[in-house]
């Protein structure tokens, strides 16, 4: 057995086949594992045959065809594009679709499929569109859409314009893509958005072979679903002779010439040279190819494609019923999520209304200890007012009894004044009668006068000290009353205002 490696844009494989395997039993094989239908669009390329890159024939063993190396590693083969269809919306199968899209991407890329700037932009914004789904203002921006080429690099330098600028246009013309009411815009759609665009090309789907004219002019020879065209070298673009399928009856080659045969008689035969033979094989092998397929198109649907159809329609029908359930899914949850969103929002609203209600029972919580605390001073003050009031009220009532008790003392002085004052006339009135006998009684009278006089005195000075006092305490008192008073009432504006 041998070795074969089939790799197309999906994923690697290997295979190992037998060695007389030919390259139908490899390519269904290959396909068969793919689950690829649609096999007529398809063929298998190698750049690794003996004669270079050809397609590989289907009745041939591959080791006819391809290039084994001594050490016997496993051969390449690519699983290609071969035919394209006259519209791609006869493309039946999804993988089928998805194949197209990526050889076609790859073409106009590499400048395979000529296309002027603004279809390459708005191609890219396809391909974005296919990539990463509806666009997201929030991730896709310049500069974020990874290292992917999106415009062909000789487009890109044909303009003056940076890198970042060309990525702005596309992701305008991406961002359209999401304003649009199409529901099924999802990689399918997009990617058929894409070939539909691209299809609109004049190099779409053509093979171009070199060739000559009987006076040695290079020519262009394309090879399409539509037929054969002649152009010149450097107008690929423009065909000078069209050959449409319906109007060639017979196509054949004889070493490097080969013949185009009309329907109609009276048209001359079309011929032309190639510089070798594996060229007009090629050219036969593409043109035979292209004709089964126009064919086809006119004698209507065969059951295998009438089942493809079928099949793909159901697939589209349990996909769209697939998407209608996501997209309900996806309208639920973003509804849950607002439902959250605003209940997180009331949520931190009422959080915020509780903690100013607390600080606000808080302060009030405060200001009641505050005020508890201020009226247990003010009792206290009050009673120390009452207490200080009361004892001044003692010692005002104590100092009044000392000052009766005085002026009476004092009464009884002026009494006893007044009648040593009477008995000294009353003896100076004798002593006038007979001096003699009275001088010893004059001065004990003199001496207690004396003595009378001075108790008085003292007795008048006990008395004002007593009024002073008196005053004193009085005053006292009252302004003690008063500083109270408007210390307390200080207190209870202090207090009204921390309410």
């Amino acid at each position: 057995s041998s070795g074969i490696n089939a790799e197309w844009p999906l994923r690697p494989g290997e295979f190992s086949v037998p060695y007389k395997a030919t390259g139908k039993e490899v390519f269904d094989k290959v396909t068969n594992t793919m689950g690829l239908r649609e096999t007529w669009y398809f063929g298998l390329q190698s750049t690794k045959t003996t004669a270079g890159q050809m397609w590989i024939i289907d009745e041939k063993r591959i080791v006819d065809q391809v290039y084994i190396s001594d050490d016997n590693k496993p051969v390449q083969l690519n699983l290609l594009v071969k035919f394209y269809p006259q519209d791609v919306n006869d493309l039946i199968q999804d993988i089928t679709k998805h194949l197209f899209y990526l050889q076609v991407k790859d073409q106009i890329l590499s400048r395979i499929i000529f296309a002027p700037a603004e279809v390459c932009v708005m191609l890219a914004s396809y391909t974005l569109q296919a990539k990463y789904g509806d666009y997201d203002p929030q991730k896709h921006k310049v500069g974020q859409l990874g290292n992917e080429q999106l415009i062909p690099e000789q487009v890109m330098n044909q303009y003056q314009l940076t890198k970042e600028g060309w990525e702005q246009n596309v992701i305008n013309w991406y961002a359209q893509h999401s304003c649009r009411s199409t529901v099924d815009r999802d990689r399918e759609w997009a990617e058929m958005q894409y070939l539909m665009i691209a299809e609109s090309l004049k190099m779409f789907g053509v093979n171009y072979f070199l060739i000559q004219n009987k006076r040695g002019t290079d020519l262009w020879l394309g090879v399409d679903a539509c037929g054969l065209h002649i152009t010149e070298m450097d107008s690929q673009q423009k065909p000078k002779i069209a050959f449409p399928w319906s109007e060639v009856k017979n196509i054949s080659f004889q070493d490097k010439k080969f013949t185009i045969k009309p329907v109609n008689e009276k048209t001359e035969d079309f011929k032309f040279f190639t510089k070798n033979i594996r060229t007009n094989r090629m050219i036969l092998q593409m043109c035979v190819g292209n004709h089964e397929l126009y064919t086809r198109r006119h004698k209507g649907d065969t059951l295998v494609v009438q089942a493809l159809k079928q099949q793909a329609k159901e697939e589209k029908k349990r996909k769209q019923v697939e998407r209608e359930k996501l997209e309900k899914e996806r309208r639920m949850k973003e509804e849950a999520m607002r439902q959250r969103e605003e209940l997180e929002f009331r949520l931190r609203k009422f959080e915020a209304s509780a903690r100013k209600a607390n600080d606000k029972l808080q302060r009030s919580e405060e200001a009641a200890e505050i005020l508890e605390e201020k009226v247990k001073l003010a009792e206290e003050e009050a009673n120390l007012l009452a207490k200080r009031a009361t004892e001044a009220q003692q010692e005002i009532l104590r100092i009044r009894q000392e000052n009766n008790k005085n002026n009476e003392e004092n009464l009884m002085l002026k009494e006893k004044l007044q009648h040593v004052e009477e008995n000294a006339h009353q003896a100076a009135s004798k002593a006038e009668v007979g001096p003699e006998d009275n001088d010893a009684g004059m001065n004990v009278m003199a001496t207690e006068a004396y003595r009378l006089k001075q108790e008085l005195d003292n007795a008048r000075e006990r008395e004002k000290d007593a009024r002073g006092r008196l005053m004193e305490i009085t005053q006292q008192s009252v302004l003690h009353d008063k500083a109270d008073i408007l210390s307390y009432i200080n207190k209870e504006e202090s207090l009204s205002t921390v309410k």
